[in-house]
């Protein structure tokens, strides 16, 4: 795992739904594009983590879940 994907797994809790900008801001972050490409999808495609709303992945009230 990269040190950016251990990092944002260290900032989340078990059962609570985070945001995309609630993540980004808890890892000083301010780049999206650059959250979702090296931190949001790898996480995504490794199973690491997992949406709230799976069939509507660009709905505004999606969360990710640790998994």
């Amino acid at each position: 795992l990269s040190e950016g994907i251990k990092k944002m797994l260290e900032v989340m809790d078990y059962d609570i739904p985070y945001s995309a900008n609630a993540l980004m801001e808890n890892l000083g972050l301010k780049s999206k594009e650059g959250f979702r490409r090296n931190y949001l999808r790898p996480a995504l495609d490794m199973n690491l983590i997992r949406m709230t709303v799976p069939d509507k992945p660009n709905s505004r009230s999606q969360r990710y879940l640790k998994s």
